[in-house]
């Protein structure tokens, strides 16, 4: 056998190589990405998020759920959120930081930040402003007030204000969004607090259609920022799988999931 042939027959054998890892790292995205996160009350949830049994290639970089004890959870801007519900149809997503979950005196000061590219607050949430340590209330009153012990600080009176400020002579300040009904009664506060709010995820909800559509498993290339289809073949280049000699879709269907709002 010369050199020539020995040279060809070299090449062919490393580009076969290659196509079955690349084939077999597909194959198993389309297993893998047909998972479905659950935990807790929270089941059943799939494309654009990640975490659990569902590998990074499976969502998008910024939406891991974790879970522990029984409870989902999400980090959005260093800030961790309780997980209240996912609702796929109408792509919004039901959080509550965790900070406030034992009651509204013990935040980490941190704002909440939400990334303009990934979410949107639903209509119907204001962005509001808890201030601690006041010396007295404003004039004239404002309607959420309450009293905390903050180590180290004397002041106990605190209160909210809607939009985003500082806090000018109290000690900390810390803004988040909530319902716009806000009670007189600290315990009021404290629900409407822990019933947290909605922001709707900004996806590319109409390519994972198409994807699933064509028995595809939705996930996302990182490299690419965008979303990608995981195919029962293997290949993942595609928008969509394609269809079989008789008309209709390979592998087995995609994970598309309906989960209803309580």
């Amino acid at each position: 056998m010369n050199t020539h042939l020995l040279l060809l027959c070299a090449v062919f054998l490393v580009s076969m190589i290659s196509t079955t890892r690349s084939r077999g790292h597909g194959d198993d995205l389309y297993s893998n990405c047909g998972n479905v996160f659950n935990c807790g009350n929270i089941r059943g949830v799939g494309y654009p998020f990640w975490g659990g049994n569902r590998s990074s290639s499976c969502g998008h970089p910024a939406l891991e759920l974790a879970c522990q004890d029984n409870a989902a959870s999400i980090m959005i801007s260093n800030v961790k959120y309780k997980v209240l519900g996912v609702y796929p149809v109408t792509e919004v997503l039901q959080i509550a930081r965790e900070d406030f979950s034992s009651g509204i005196c013990s935040p980490d000061f941190t704002n909440t930040t939400l990334d303009p590219a990934l979410f949107t607050i639903v209509n119907g949430y204001i962005n509001s402003t808890f201030i601690y340590g006041c010396p007295n209330l404003p004039t004239p009153n404002v309607p959420g007030q309450f009293s905390c012990t903050i180590s180290g600080i004397a002041n106990k009176i605190g209160y909210v204000v809607p939009g985003a400020v500082g806090p000018g002579s109290c000690f900390e300040s810390v803004v988040f969004p909530i319902s716009p009904q806000l009670g007189n009664q600290s315990a009021s506060l404290e629900k409407i607090v822990q019933q947290g709010f909605e922001v709707r995820l900004r996806v590319d909800s109409a390519a994972c259609t198409g994807c699933a559509d064509s028995k595809g498993v939705c996930g996302y290339d990182i490299s690419k920022n965008t979303t990608a289809c995981y195919c029962a073949d293997g290949s993942s280049g595609s928008p969509t799988c394609a269809l079989s000699a008789a008309g209709g879709p390979q592998g087995q269907p995609g994970s598309k999931v309906e989960n209803a709002k309580d």
